[in-house]
């Protein structure tokens, strides 16, 4: 945006570089957003959330829009990995194709590495999206993005179109709908969770853990994910604690040694986590 309009100026700063930056700012994710010296956001957005934002009709438009949308013969619901290729396999069908999601990828977004995707022995979750999206763009499907699904009408009659209701209270109606949601972070459903999410409660190592350098880190989860993120953060902060909540670790065994070979790393087993607190 700032590159775009003269009248915009922007200042990046690296939380792992300027810890003092983060400490007086009291960040606790990435990325904060200020504008004109009040906060704005945090957290990934894409630029249509900020315009969203900035122009308060904006989702009275899309509403708007999404109503006036012909009636789909297929209509699919999450734009992840798995909903772009239904719909790249639904238009080749040469039928009309809707691909309804929060934000094009999905969590693939949220991931820096992938590994061992078939044909693929590693790229970036960025680049996956980027692909997945070109992907779509070369067939006639419409994307709708900034759409989270909150009900299903199911047709009355055979011959009848299905109807979804979104969040934002636009109404799509299809012929069928496939439904590919796919997965969301876990949560453990705890007091104090929600309150600290993105002031301390956070997601991915990658894009946060700068900002708890020489910090004392809790990860919950023994799984691939957990023990991958305690493995990198051990790098960055001052000692990691690796909850689990069953009698061993779920990861496989080259994680398993290799985070057990960390000496700022402790594992407790069998943990019960009943409150997040902050301090």
């Amino acid at each position: 945006m700032a590159i775009l309009n003269p009248k915009i100026t922007h200042t990046a700063i690296d939380g792992g570089v300027f810890q003092q930056e983060v400490q007086d700012r009291n960040v606790m994710g990435v990325p904060t957003v200020f504008l004109n010296g009040e906060h704005f956001s945090q957290g990934r957005m894409s630029l249509g959330e900020i315009i969203a934002m900035l122009d308060t009709s904006a989702s009275d438009k899309q509403v708007a829009k999404l109503n006036a949308r012909a009636a789909y013969d297929v209509l699919i619901i999450g734009s992840g990995p798995a909903g772009a290729a239904a719909a790249v396999y639904s238009a080749r069908k040469g039928i009309r194709t809707g691909l309804m999601g929060e934000r094009f990828g999905g969590q693939v977004l949220d991931t820096v590495d992938i590994e061992n995707y078939i044909s693929v022995p590693k790229t970036e979750g960025a680049k996956l999206a980027t692909a997945l999206k070109s992907h779509v763009d070369d067939y006639d499907v419409d994307v709708i993005d900034l759409q989270t699904a909150s009900k299903l009408i199911p047709a009355k009659a055979p011959g009848e179109l299905h109807q979804i209701e979104t969040a934002s209270g636009a109404t799509l109606k299809a012929r069928s709908i496939i439904f590919a949601t796919g997965a969301r972070w876990r949560n453990m459903n705890v007091p104090g969770e929600d309150q600290y999410r993105t002031r301390g409660v956070t997601y991915c190592p990658h894009c946060d853990g700068p900002l708890f350098k020489g910090k004392h880190v809790a990860v919950i989860g023994g799984g691939n994910s957990g023990v991958e993120a305690a493995i990198d953060l051990a790098g960055v902060v001052k000692h990691v604690t690796l909850l689990e909540f069953t009698p061993e670790l779920k990861a496989d065994s080259v994680l398993q040694a290799k985070v057990r070979s960390l000496p700022n790393v402790d594992i407790i087993l069998n943990a019960q986590t009943t409150e997040v607190k902050g301090d």
